[in-house]
């Protein structure tokens, strides 16, 4: 784990990436210094296990945004940062859905009332692994059954 930690922040950091959102981490409390000796102070974290799930939101060295607030909205799957950038206020918010069909509505849902909470006057960055697919030929396996097609913005 070590080595692929590593490697990530190296291509981070060739990449010139300015802010990531990390999924699947597979952190716990116990490695999270480790991060931030090989990335520095800019990260922030919703573990989980060491073998499943956790987010991370990285700022490179040259960004330091003014951090107003932290949440682990679930835990190890949606860790949002409201943060301050020259005088404007973003919320930034990193989701990992659950593999599984079935967590997926609940979990959607929790993500809805989550974003419902946040000012619709600031600035919203949403990204993540979703662990959903809008076609089925963008799929690699079948969906386990429950599973609903998401409906996309043009069928609303």
């Amino acid at each position: 784990m070590a080595l692929r930690r590593s490697q990530v922040l190296s291509y981070l950091r060739e990449g010139g990436c300015s802010v990531a959102f990390l999924q699947e981490t597979h952190t716990d409390l116990t490695v999270e210094d480790r991060w931030r000796l090989e990335w520095g102070d800019g990260v922030y974290f919703s573990p989980f296990t060491t073998w499943q799930a956790g987010v991370a939101t990285l700022f490179s060295p040259t960004l330091r945004p003014e951090v107003l607030g932290v949440t682990e909205a679930v835990p190890g799957h949606l860790l949002h940062l409201q943060v301050r950038m020259e005088g404007l206020v973003v919320n930034l918010v990193n989701i990992y859905a659950p593999q599984t069909s079935p967590k997926r509505p609940q979990f959607y849902q929790r993500v809805s009332d989550f974003l419902g909470t946040l000012d619709s006057h600031e600035c919203l960055v949403l990204g993540g692994d979703f662990n959903t697919t809008l076609e089925e030929q963008d799929r690699s396996g079948a969906e386990p059954s429950g599973a609903q097609p998401l409906r996309t913005f043009s069928e609303e």
